[in-house]
């Protein structure tokens, strides 16, 4: 898989998962579902991401759990339409800045990444009903008709990043 990655930066950030996941269990193996999620040979479940020099990956036995890693960029300002949708604008509020647009993307994709699907619409499906820059902690939901299932929100900020961890709510 390493000698497909195109650039320097990717075998990089390929080669630092492999090597985190080796610090936490050298028996520990990723395999890769038809859709790209990430499996473990384990009990545990996996998530990875990486944003230029930054690479982490999540290990739970929670079914359903996404993590992802957003460089702050101003750029997001001018995609915030693709991503937001009514109801998030009105509970988000009319503050959104860089860090609170990013942590709302990062929400999105982590929650993408918990659910698994191909497929899934962003401003349809994934529903934030609020994060809090303050107490870095958020609530969202992966919604398909009937089915909805919430996921609760864990940020960490490091440097110029921003990481998101979503884990499913089971109570709910």
């Amino acid at each position: 898989l390493l000698k497909l990655k195109k650039s320097n930066i990717l075998r990089e950030q390929f080669l630092a998962i492999r090597k985190l996941l080796a610090l936490e269990n050298s028996d520990y193996k990723i395999t890769y579902e038809i859709n790209g999620k990430p499996l473990l040979n384990s009990n545990y479940n996996i998530s990875i991401s990486h944003s230029h020099e930054i690479a982490a990956i999540a290990i739970s036995d929670n079914s359903k759990i996404g993590l992802d890693v957003q460089l702050k960029e101003s750029k997001i300002v001018n995609i915030q339409n693709k991503f937001l949708n009514k109801s998030e604008k009105s509970n988000i509020g009319d503050d959104l800045t860089v860090d609170i647009l990013t942590m709302v993307w990062a929400s999105k994709e982590s929650i993408y990444k918990a659910i698994g699907l191909k497929g899934v619409s962003f401003s349809k499906n994934i529903q934030i009903e609020k994060v809090t820059e303050k107490d870095k902690i958020g609530k969202g939901y992966y919604i398909n008709g009937a089915e909805k299932v919430k996921f609760d929100l864990r940020f960490f900020y490091l440097d110029e990043y921003i990481l998101c961890y979503a884990s499913q709510n089971l109570e709910s």
